[in-house]
């Protein structure tokens, strides 16, 4: 997808299918990392243990995420 694209799902609950066909569900955020001349984003979701850290997977460009779903509705993708 295009930056374009992804721009208006940030910081929004989604699920995000990877071009791998990895699937992601969380919040959608803009990476603080940069480099390698593309954009990086990050989904980050609730712990999976209680009192646990988040869990967070950085996403390497746009055109590594194939789509996103609005998971807003989504109770299990809401924090």
């Amino acid at each position: 997808m295009t930056d374009q694209e992804i721009k208006p799902y940030l910081g929004k609950a989604v699920r995000v299918t990877l071009a791998d066909r990895r699937v992601l569900a969380g919040v959608l955020h803009a990476s603080d990392e940069s480099g390698h001349g593309h954009p990086h984003y990050a989904i980050v979701s609730d712990a999976i243990r209680e009192g646990g850290q988040a869990a967070r997977e950085v996403i390497h460009g746009g055109d590594q995420i194939a789509t996103i779903e609005d998971a807003s509705g989504d109770p299990a993708a809401t924090p």
